[in-house]
């Protein structure tokens, strides 16, 4: 009787195994697939890390703040470590004798003869040639950069003028743009003595945005 019992209840258990699953359960997995992989295909940015949606990220009392300014610095890092940081190196101070450092150099900073204006068109046009920084000499070429946009120069050189013990103004978009349309017609990679012919302009002196109308 019990050998009985006990084959009747594995032949229960094996009917319960091998019944198929529910349609109804199958349908519900399969719909909540599909809505997990079209969620990911429009709202993922293709899982590239350079999307950023500030909305995404600004919380304040469990509800999306409006979204807090983005500190060009901290942009301004990350493009520098992407484009500039082989030759500049993460501490600023280049290579000896191959690529000049820019902490404390008098290009970054602006100082003496040099303009806010001949940082922004070098990066713009590039520099070749012999050149002095900071008291020594160096005879190499730094590639143009005109591919990036007004807001990416500037952040780059707003971070670069603010790191490793440099303090200068910020470099503005605005400015970068204005450059850029003034040396639009410039192909050729500038030289240390091209840049010093031409008259130094720092960022206050160009004139402010005139006011939007409302």
């Amino acid at each position: 009787m019990n050998q009985d019992h006990h084959n009747h209840n594995q032949e229960q258990r094996s009917e319960d195994t091998n019944r198929p699953l529910s349609p109804w359960l199958v349908g519900a997995f399969m719909l909540s697939l599909c809505w997990g992989a079209f969620y990911l295909a429009f709202n993922s940015g293709g899982f590239n890390q350079e999307v950023y949606e500030s909305n995404a990220v600004n919380w304040a009392g469990g509800g999306v703040a409006a979204a807090a300014p983005v500190d060009p610095k901290v942009v301004g890092k990350r493009l520098y470590t992407q484009n500039c940081v082989v030759c500049h190196q993460p501490s600023g101070m280049g290579v000896s004798g191959q690529f000049p450092p820019l902490a404390g150099s008098e290009f970054v900073l602006a100082q003496g003869n040099m303009g806010d204006n001949h940082l922004v068109m070098l990066v713009l046009n590039g520099l070749q040639g012999h050149f002095m920084v900071k008291g020594q000499a160096y005879n190499n070429a730094m590639a143009p950069w005109k591919q990036l946009t007004d807001e990416q120069i500037a952040n780059i050189l707003t971070y670069i003028r603010s790191d490793w013990g440099n303090n200068a103004p910020a470099i503005t978009p605005t400015f970068v743009s204005q450059i850029r349309k003034e040396t639009a017609s410039v192909s050729d990679s500038y030289t240390q003595e091209q840049l010093m012919a031409m008259p130094a302009v720092k960022t206050t002196d160009m004139p402010a945005p005139a006011p939007v109308k409302k």
